[in-house]
């Protein structure tokens, strides 16, 4: 059973592969079947083509009665030449249909069929001899012009001679042979020629205008056909249209062949000569010339940039020998591709350098961003303050930079700059600035001083006549006074607390290293507390976008007034310093699209106490008890003379705001209170803030020994006396319609 299934097996898989063989030769055998229709056809139409040529010029008078003048003999041996084995039978079968037409002898009709045969292949023979390769004859050079007038001689010369047994008269037939040749020769060439050339633009319809050879040839021959008219017409013609004999008129058609033949000959081969020195010395070498520069892409992938710098890749011209021109033209195309190879080598090396660089100046960038304050933790802790800041430099390293740094105990220092320049010369001067200025302002006895001292030092050494703008805040957390110096920067923003921001007007000095005996102006501003300072660079107020329109100072005061999250910072910590930063850059990079930014861009905010308790309060003297109660509960201080103090100053500010700044409109106002505790100083901060009558309080203290007495101090004056004695620090300001008054206490 096993081995009955194995043949089973065995003869069912050989089933499959019979199967599986019988489609392929199935295709095999349509394709020889559409290969043998088609030469079919193609030999059927070149029969047709002769036989219609023939018959139409078979009309003409026959000259010494045998040979007719026969375009014909030009086609034959040119659709064998071109279409092969079914154009020499088509012709050939042409040939013996008409002549059927006249002769009844079979033996006589297969003779000149024969004949026809050979006629037809002798040029399809030769020039397969000559050039195997050729996949159709094209007159496409001077030795395939020779070789067609050549073999055109053959052919003529063989079907001749085949056929002098079929003539008798000796006379007669040296005429007639002569004729017949030259016939032939001059068919081949006046009618075969071009047909070929027809032939070959038929084939390749999208070749374009044709190559010189062909073009010579046509050239030749026109030439040839006007030389020939013209000998007519001189020397013929006049003869012709005398009465002769017929004799006469055949010698005189002899002589117009052997003309004709002679002057075709001439040109052509004068041609060839021609076309054979211009192939050596133009068409050749342009031939390699255009071949290796297609070819020169693969080979300069598959060569190298290494070996066509030394000329692995120049044009060979074997043994063509250039025109000077040409030749100087194959030195330079050789020059340029050496170039192209040793640019393409010192491209890579400059890639390598570059790859190098831009390695360099990734760590040339961490180091400057790392040499700027990222986190600011720690010093929010300290000072009970909110920094941030942002740098973006417009290329890997910057001339921008910012610091903040401690100065002591209670003071702060903020710090941003911008150099003249970008890229590496300016982030090395800006590490030297920023180096510079850290160090004055942290020796000096003032801002003043320190900006002074850095300038001089700035000055010193600078051949590349660099400069630095900057600006620099120097806040006291427990008093809020910031002393401010500006040295040619950009005027910072000041945010307040309720809301209400503006550029500062600061006076602008020159910037640092431009003049090294330059005396520097310092300010002071008064911040209280929740209010902030935001400082930038001019890469934010120039920054442009796709239609050149600058950001601007108006755009950037739109953003900073709108980055504050709530009506008053004292109610979430941080509410502007961390969202300002943020809010700037984005809005600049919206607005510059995809412009590519020109400069660096840095945003520095510091907002003061951002941390503090708010309460409101009706403006009525009842409410005083309530308020303290609230100063108490945020101070959570266990020192009876503090909570004392405390409970003094509220009262006596309480009562001056309900009794002096609204007056009769207290029932209908209100008093807002904020408090907030330093832990780390020991400072409890108050801010009063009221809608009532402008008033300084700080203008009405007046010393009682200085006043002589009690009846000398002004209405108020005694309890305002006393908070300036309890109190670490006052600080007034008139915001819009706001009295803000901030009271520093420090704790036990």
């Amino acid at each position: 059973m096993c081995a009955r299934r194995g043949r089973a097996d065995g003869r069912g898989g050989e089933g499959e592969d019979a199967a599986r063989a019988r489609p392929g030769a199935i295709r095999a055998g349509a394709v020889a079947g559409k290969s043998t229709l088609r030469r079919v056809a193609v030999g059927a139409a070149c029969a047709v083509v002769y036989l219609v040529v023939l018959e139409a010029f078979l009309a003409v008078p026959a000259f010494n009665g045998a040979t007719q003048i026969r375009p014909a003999s030009g086609l034959g041996p040119v659709l064998g030449l071109f279409f092969g084995a079914p154009g020499v039978v088509g012709s050939a079968a042409g040939n013996l249909l008409s002549d059927a037409l006249r002769e009844s002898d079979p033996v006589v009709l297969l003779e000149y069929f024969a004949i026809q045969l050979i006629y037809d292949a002798i040029p399809l023979l030769l020039w397969h001899w000559c050039f195997p390769r050729d996949e159709h004859p094209a007159l496409s050079s001077a030795s395939r012009i020779a070789v067609y007038l050549f073999s055109a001689f053959i052919a003529s010369l063989a079907v001749t001679l085949l056929l002098v047994p079929f003539e008798f008269d000796s006379m007669q037939a040296l005429n007639i042979h002569v004729v017949r040749l030259l016939n032939n020769f001059l068919a081949l060439i006046y009618v075969g020629m071009p047909t070929l050339l027809l032939l070959n633009r038929l084939s390749l319809p999208h070749q374009g205008t044709l190559p010189l050879p062909q073009r010579v040839a046509l050239l030749s021959l026109v030439m040839a056909a006007l030389a020939s008219a013209t000998c007519l017409l001189a020397f013929v013609v006049p003869q012709a249209l005398q009465a002769v004999s017929p004799e006469r008129f055949a010698s005189l058609v002899a002589s117009v062949y052997l003309m004709l033949s002679v002057v075709t000959v001439c040109f052509f081969g004068g041609a060839c000569l021609l076309l054979r020195a211009v192939d050596r010395s133009l068409v050749r070498p342009l031939d390699a010339f255009a071949a290796s520069a297609r070819e020169f892409p693969e080979r300069f992938k598959r060569v190298g940039a290494a070996r066509a710098a030394a000329g692995a890749l120049d044009v060979e011209l074997d043994e063509a020998k250039p025109l000077p021109e040409i030749a100087q033209l194959i030195d330079a195309s050789n020059a340029m591709r050496r170039n192209l190879g040793e640019n393409v080598l010192a491209a890579r090396a400059a890639d390598r350098e570059r790859a190098h660089v831009a390695a360099e100046l990734d760590v040339a960038a961490s180091i400057q961003l790392s040499s700027v304050p990222r986190d600011f933790a720690d010093i929010e802790r300290r000072y009970a303050v909110a920094v941030d800041a942002r740098m973006q430099p417009a290329r890997e390293v910057g001339g921008d930079f910012y610091d903040v740094f401690s100065l002591d105990d209670t003071r702060l220092c903020v710090l941003i700059a911008d150099v003249s320049d970008k890229g590496v010369p300016a982030a090395l001067f800006m590490m030297r600035s920023m180096a510079e200025l850290r160090e004055c302002i942290r020796t000096a006895p003032s801002l003043v001083e320190g900006f002074i001292d850095a300038n001089r030092r700035l000055c010193e050494q600078n051949a590349s006549m660099q400069f630095v703008t900057a600006f620099a805040l120097v806040l006291d957390c427990v008093t809020g006074v910031a002393a401010i110096v500006n040295a040619g920067h950009n005027p910072p923003w000041l945010q307040r607390a309720d809301g209400a921001g503006e550029f500062l007007s600061v006076s602008p000095g020159l910037p640092l290293g431009a003049w090294d005996d330059f005396e520097y102006e310092g300010a002071t501003l008064v911040l209280m507390p929740g209010d902030s300072v935001a400082l930038y660079t001019d890469g934010v107020t120039e920054a442009r976008n796709a239609a050149d329109d600058m950001f601007g100072s108006e755009r950037l005061s739109r953003v900073l007034a709108s980055s504050v999250l709530c009506p008053s910072p004292f109610a979430a910590r941080n509410a502007f310093a961390h969202t300002v930063c943020r809010e700037v850059e984005r809005a600049v990079h919206e607005f510059s699209e995809d412009v590519e930014q020109s400069d660096d861009l840095t945003v520095v905010a510091l907002t003061w106490l951002p941390m503090m308790e708010t309460r409101e309060f009706f403006a009525d003297i009842a409410q005083c008890t309530a308020a303290q109660e609230f100063i108490r509960g945020v101070a959570q201080s266990e020192d009876t003379a503090t909570n004392y103090a405390l409970d003094v100053i509220v009262e006596e500010l309480f009562a001056n705001i309900v009794l002096h700044g609204y007056g009769e409109d207290a029932e209908s106002a209100t008093i807002e209170l904020a408090a907030g505790v330093d832990a780390k100083r020991g400072i409890v901060h108050m801010v009063f803030q009221d809608e009532g009558m402008a008033f300084d309080p700080l203008a009405h203290v007046v010393s009682p020994i200085e006043g002589g007495g009690d009846d000398d101090l002004q209405v108020g004056g005694m309890g305002l006396l006393m908070v300036r004695t309890y109190a670490e620090a006052l600080q007034y300001a008139r915001v819009g319609a706001r009295n803000v008054l901030h009271v520093a206490k420090r704790l036990g």
